[in-house]
């Protein structure tokens, strides 16, 4: 959670620095290419594939014979990512070109984004490195540090922004001196895993033997192939909206970019959170060959999934405006970005819930051996994407194109429930139609909740000459938001406890828990 809340005010001090324009499309477009590859070859296929093989190593033929495994893995990923960062930096130009299309004939915007991303191309063989210590301390159950990585990513990248604005440089060298701190923040993210790893036994060093013959990379490997497609769905979807957005103009690709960050924090805090547990449970229960506890670890995430993910959309549909002016109105970032950026976020947040699930639903497939079905799902979901944005982009603009990643991921998660039913076996969830009534009304009562506290907390400001801002902004919009929002989820959740939903006792009680610790012991 803390990574994802600190990814949001990177972005914040990025935007502020830079406000909508050419040079935060340029800085962005850039950046997603060696991102792309990252979520390609490591963070995506790379812990789908590797958590299960070096857990199974681990249960069957113990610890050493497990970290063997790691550093040949490690071994393979600096030797792949290596040559993959090296062309990358000679053959950035056409690349770029590929992906934005050449920004609509703007050589300046394209000779930028061509110098950005070879300076940053090196970020994917760090964050490759990082992904694979990642995977290894959560298939030990060691989930803090990982979780923490990223945070200090963009602890780096922050600090590394307030000191640009100190600097007082022009925009144009800012936007290229960032793209270095950029680099080193991604280095930084997989060297603070190391004292964590170091704890557990393991000693890194370069594996050259084995690297291609041993077992546990073979299977890796044959996992990977199609987990490349199957488990990259957006990031895919998000490089065919750079080459539409491309065509928009200054500003949209800024647009979508701050919008989906909105998007992943939900995502972030719960959906790939619940993931990352139901990616380490489902794999013991299949290195056991239980698939009966599979099915039951897979139905406890998706319930999880539910709840908070249904209140995440209603509550980011509702507070679109006010939460983006909270985060991003300042500097140069203008009220007319604001708007854009809502627009495009109220777009995008409509797939938290069937993203979550594809997140929770994949690593039940990889875990007993079925990677071509995310794979299928998974094209089944770009092509979806592709067709809707390539009619409508002209029309809908960067709304359109942030509902075509929704639709995608809806696709996504329709593909792969059937599956599991057919692949895997029966998902059971005892009364499900209930559930969802259960949740629907709870929906309700948030979002009537939420946009009334919010309306009436800045009527009552104003009496007392106090206003928020146009655009929601500031110290009073802050505040009107928070009460909005926390009285809100504190109904939600305590309204879900009282209608028996699984998992919400323990969610409405948290609040009080946590005062509870907070109180001065006597």
């Amino acid at each position: 959670m803390a990574s994802r809340v600190l990814g949001v005010v990177r972005e914040s001090v990025f935007a502020a620095l830079f406000g909508a324009g050419a040079l935060t499309d340029a800085y962005i477009v850039a950046f997603r290419i060696p991102n792309l590859l990252r979520d390609l070859f490591a963070e995506g296929s790379l812990s789908s594939a590797f958590v299960p093989t070096f857990t199974q190593a681990m249960e069957r033929d113990g610890r050493a014979r497990a970290f063997e495994l790691g550093n040949r893995v490690v071994t393979g990923l600096l030797l792949v990512t290596g040559l993959i960062t090296l062309l990358g930096m000679l053959f950035a130009g056409p690349v770029v070109e590929l992906i934005s299309g050449g920004f609509a004939g703007d050589a300046d915007k394209e000779a930028l984004t061509t110098r950005l991303a070879r300076i940053m191309m090196p970020v994917l063989s760090f964050i490759s490195i990082s992904a694979a210590w990642m995977g290894m301390l959560n298939a030990q159950s060691r989930f803090v540090a990982p979780a923490m990585a990223p945070a200090i990513f963009n602890v780096v990248s922050i600090i590394g922004g307030f000191g640009l604005v100190a600097l007082r440089l022009v925009p144009e060298r800012a936007i290229v001196l960032f793209a270095y701190v950029t680099v080193v923040a991604a280095l930084a993210q997989g060297l603070c895993q190391a004292p964590s790893l170091w704890r557990t036994g393991f000693r890194p060093r370069l594996s050259l033997r084995g690297v291609l013959t041993d077992p546990g990379v073979r299977r890796i490997l044959r996992l990977m192939a199609p987990a490349v497609v199957g488990l990259a769905a957006v990031q895919i979807n998000v490089v065919v909206n750079t080459r539409f957005a491309a065509a928009l103009g200054d500003g949209p690709q800024t647009f979508l970019n701050n919008a989906f960050r909105l998007f992943y924090l939900p995502v972030g805090v719960f959906g790939v959170a619940l993931a990352t547990v139901t990616t380490t449970r489902v794999s013991e229960e299949a290195a056991r060959g239980d698939r009966t506890a599979l099915r039951a670890r897979t139905a406890e995430g998706l319930r999880g999934v539910w709840m908070l993910g249904s209140a995440s959309t209603v509550g980011l549909v509702v507070l679109a405006m006010p939460v983006v002016g909270l985060i991003f109105l300042r500097g140069r970032f203008t009220l007319a970005d604001t708007r854009a950026t809502a627009i495009v976020l109220q777009a995008f947040i409509l797939g938290v819930l069937p993203y979550s699930m594809v997140k929770n639903l994949a690593p039940a497939f990889y875990a007993v051996d079925k990677p071509r079905i995310p794979m299928m799902a998974s094209l089944v979901a770009v092509v979806t994407n592709l067709v809707f944005n390539a009619s409508t982009y002209r029309i809908l603009g960067a709304p359109g194109l942030a509902l075509g990643t929704t639709l995608g991921a809806v696709a996504n998660y329709l593909v792969l429930r059937i599956a599991y039913g057919r692949v895997i076996g029966p998902l059971k969830t005892p009364g499900f139609p209930g559930l969802w009534a259960r949740l629907l009304l709870a929906n309700v009562v948030l979002a009537s909740l939420a946009y009334g506290l919010y309306r009436l907390g800045a009527y009552l400001l104003a009496l007392v000459h106090l206003p928020v801002k146009v655009g929601g902004g500031g110290l009073s919009g802050a505040l009107v938001l928070f009460v909005a929002i926390a009285g809100a989820f504190l109904a939600y959740t305590r309204l879900l406890a009282r209608l028996r939903y699984p998992g919400a006792d323990e969610l409405a009680n948290l609040p009080g828990k946590l005062l509870r610790k907070l109180r001065p012991q006597r």
